[in-house]
């Protein structure tokens, strides 16, 4: 308590005490009372009034300076706190010091709301400058709509000063933004996108809206940004319109491939089979080597537009998947009867393994499945001079597929051989179209780059993968897979195995 304070007490303590011992005095004296007759009542009466007086006035100080302090404390608070949120940091003053030793507490008080209001005025101006700079619209409203306050980026916008938009209502309430409630309330925080057309023309705007709340959570107003989206909007429609354009120049290319691919299959067939009659008549021998160099030609041209039709077909999304029954072990006959005779004439071990437990009937492609076999084989007996050739088949047995006899089953297929290897570098081209481990003018190995793209598409296409492991100057690994089912219950039984060809590995009944 301050001296002031303390002085103050003790004089109305003083003043109320000297009235208390002027009226017992007045009790006691009967002589006075007879004396002043009623006028004894009424000073008694006048002296109790001005004790009670004397004690309401000094409860109704004390009382005003108590909510003095907590004003004063509150309001040095609410400074503080403004003065933090300010950019200049002059505007931060402490209260809590200074007015304690005031010699007069109102003049305290009047002094520290003084240093409040220039601490608010210093935030409000930093406040209205950011507003200010920003090229965002930003607005608040009231609950009902009405606006209350507009930067000058909203004015500029529909051309309007800020006194005409003030007192107006916020335009997108009466669109239905933000979305209200069933109670039809506001939210306390939404974003939305809307089109809108000002004084310069019309944009896209994404709103952020958000209320405003004082400190026991009550909703003062609330305040909506607007940032212009209109250029992030037109080069989003240029990137779907140039994407759309590139996947019709695409398709339009696939389907160019794939006319001209079957167009010249008609005459390279009959090259093909003139040629082979060709051999089959009475020639010199300079002629046999021409009519046989025209049918080798002729076989590979072919073989080069059917992976390009094939090539067309798959980016065009043309080639479908059949689901038929067919023996894996007469597929895997099949490509050992293909590249047998190579081998041989080789010298190089050409060896197919096939795992006891894979099924001997699947449901499947199976001219895809060769299709990829024949691929992944030939590109290893071109890359393989000496030593083997191995394909391993394994699989593994899924759940049943629902309302089917059928169950799931997932083959994997390993094509090991013992030829050049693939640089590590090069392993990542393997599967790109056109792509060459030689692409010199020079190289040995013929080929179009386009059996192992193929061969990937086509795997994916079935629900498998296909991957590579290699080592130069020891061999690669293919390892590829296929999504198929098959029927439980099926007693065909597997190939025989021969010491002399290569080998299959006996299977029993499947299951």
């Amino acid at each position: 308590m301050g001296a002031l304070l303390r002085r103050k007490t003790a004089m109305i303590l003083a003043l109320a005490f000297s009235l208390a011992a002027t009226l017992v005095a007045l009790a006691f004296d009967e002589g006075l009372r007879e004396k002043l007759g009623t006028t004894y009542w009424v000073l008694g009466l006048a002296i109790i009034g001005s004790i009670l007086l004397v004690l309401a006035g000094y409860v109704w100080d004390r009382t005003l300076m108590e909510r003095l302090r907590e004003i004063k404390r509150t309001a040095g608070e609410q400074a503080q706190a403004a003065a933090k949120t300010s950019a200049d940091d002059s505007a931060s003053v402490d209260f809590d010091d200074d007015f304690p030793q005031e010699q007069d507490e109102i003049i305290g008080l009047a002094r520290q709301i003084e240093r409040m209001a220039q601490s608010l005025q210093k935030v409000e101006a930093s406040y209205r400058g950011i507003v200010e700079d920003q090229v965002d619209l930003i607005c608040r409203y009231r609950a009902d709509g009405t606006l209350t306050f507009v930067n000058a980026a909203y004015a500029q916008f529909y051309g309007k000063p800020r006194s005409a938009l003030r007192g107006h209502r916020f335009p997108l309430i009466d669109l239905g933004y933000p979305k209200r409630d069933f109670q039809g309330n506001l939210p306390d925080k939404a974003s939305f996108e809307v089109d809108l057309e000002g004084a310069e023309g019309e944009s896209s705007y994404l709103w952020t809206h958000r209320a405003i709340k004082s400190r026991d959570g009550q909703v003062l107003e609330f305040q909506a940004v607007g940032h212009d989206i209109g250029a992030r909007k037109a080069a989003e429609a240029a990137l779907v319109q140039a994407k759309e354009a590139a996947e019709s120049a695409d398709r339009a290319k696939s389907e160019f491939l794939a006319v001209v691919s079957h167009e010249i299959r008609t005459p390279i067939n009959a090259v093909i089979g003139f040629s082979k009659l060709l051999r089959e008549s009475p020639l010199s021998a300079d002629q046999l080597e021409y009519v046989t160099n025209v049918h080798s030609a002729g076989v590979t041209l072919e073989t080069l537009i059917a992976d390009i039709l094939d090539v067309s077909r798959l980016e065009a999304g043309q080639i479908e998947v059949k689901q038929t029954p067919f023996a894996l072990r007469d597929c895997m006959q099949e490509i050992e009867n293909h590249f047998s005779p190579s081998a041989r004439d080789a010298g190089i071990a050409f060896t197919l393994k096939t795992d006891p437990s894979v099924p001997v009937i699947v449901n499947g492609d199976q001219a895809r499945l060769r299709q990829v076999l024949m691929n992944v084989v030939g590109n290893a007996f071109k890359f393989t001079e000496r030593g083997a050739i191995t394909v391993a088949v394994t699989c593994a047995r899924g759940e049943n597929v629902p309302h089917s006899d059928l169950r799931h089953l997932r083959l994997f297929f390993a094509v090991t051989d013992t030829g050049i290897g693939i640089p590590a570098g090069r392993v990542k081209d393997l599967f790109k179209p056109f792509s060459q481990l030689d692409s010199s003018s020079t190289r040995r190995r013929g080929g179009t780059g386009l059996g192992l793209v193929i061969s990937k598409r086509l795997c994916e296409l079935m629900g498998g993968a296909i991957s590579v492991d290699s080592t130069p100057g020891e061999g690669s690994t293919f390892r590829f897979s296929f999504a198929l089912t098959y029927q439980r219950g099926d007693s065909r039984p597997p190939l025989p195995t021969s010491d002399t060809s290569p080998s299959f590995t006996p299977s029993t009944s499947s299951a």
